[in-house]
């Protein structure tokens, strides 16, 4: 959090996914509803402490069946990583940062950044062209919106006839962290704390672009930094999407 070099490059990979074999699946709509309702999915399962937690398993064939889970959820929490270690020879692995993988943001401070989350916000960040849209896709008791529901706000979203923005904000995010950080601050000085807290707080960042892409140098390009208008950097992940269905996490 101390380093204040642009955070993208520096320390912002990306991991592209596999086209769906299915062609008409890679829509960009399609895709990108079924990516959304498949994240909060994950969220609900992470937030109801039902996640299958991460296990190095030494010996696969003795431990990583449902009769050792079934013995694990008998043991109690306090003596799991030690029954599972000493006794299988299975060694569950550290998740404690999968607190911050939704809902959270890094904030730019001058000198250090500062992690912030909020779980109980109920939105995702939608970002075309530079302009940003807040999505509500949890209900005001925490149960995933219809996917109907989703896909339709999402094809408002690539509907849109607005231009690009004229001054995308996103482009801050990747510039040296203390000139950052003093943008935010006066940005928020003149009003816009609601609307930052909207992006800080949403549950990632859905990029939605308007190229194509048909090589890996190209695919590269647009999913380790693109220009920059159509990102924000500071979450903890975004999800990236091209027209023709070139999938990425950032």
């Amino acid at each position: 959090l101390m380093d204040r070099r642009p955070i993208v490059l520096n320390q912002n990979p990306f991991m592209a996914f596999k086209d769906d074999e299915r062609p008409e699946y890679n829509n960009q709509l399609l895709r990108a509803t079924n990516f959304v309702v498949s994240s909060m999915k994950f969220v609900k399962t992470l937030r109801e402490n039902i996640l299958e937690p991460e296990v190095f398993h030494l010996n696969p064939a003795k431990t990583d069946h449902p009769g050792f889970r079934k013995v694990m959820k008998l043991v109690p929490r306090s003596l799991a990583f030690y029954a599972a270690a000493g006794i299988y020879k299975a060694f569950p692995l550290d998740m404690s940062q999968y607190g911050r993988l939704f809902n959270s943001t890094r904030i730019p401070r001058k000198n250090k950044d500062e992690l912030h989350s909020n779980p109980s916000a109920r939105h995702l960040l939608v970002m075309r062209k530079g302009n940003m849209y807040s999505v509500d896709v949890l209900d005001n008791n925490g149960n995933i919106k219809s996917p109907s529901e989703i896909m339709a706000h999402l094809k408002y979203i690539l509907s849109d006839t607005r231009p690009p923005a004229e001054y995308p904000l996103g482009v801050m995010t990747s510039q040296d962290r203390d000139v950052w950080a003093g943008v935010r601050d006066k940005i928020i000085a003149a009003g816009n704390s609601d609307q930052m807290r909207e992006i800080d707080e949403a549950a990632f960042i859905l990029s939605l672009d308007d190229v194509e892409i048909d090589d890996p140098a190209t695919l590269s390009r647009c999913f380790l930094h693109g220009d920059g208008a159509n990102r924000w950097y500071d979450k903890s992940f975004s999800l990236l999407m091209t027209r023709d269905g070139k999938t990425s996490v950032n």
